[in-house]
């Protein structure tokens, strides 16, 4: 459940950031997702090459 809380902090920070900064929703809703994607994938990558 963390991985999943943190991927979803870490896309709705991106996204406020890049909408700030753009003004353009779609490039923020982009950037939301590809964060929070990014961030499980690391998340997962780390807990599976710890095994």
């Amino acid at each position: 459940m963390p991985v999943i809380t943190a991927g979803l902090l870490l896309g709705a920070i991106s996204g406020a950031v890049t909408y700030g900064m753009t003004l353009s929703g779609q490039l923020a809703a982009i950037a939301a997702g590809v964060a929070a994607v990014l961030t499980w994938l690391g998340c997962a990558a780390l807990i599976f090459l710890d095994d």
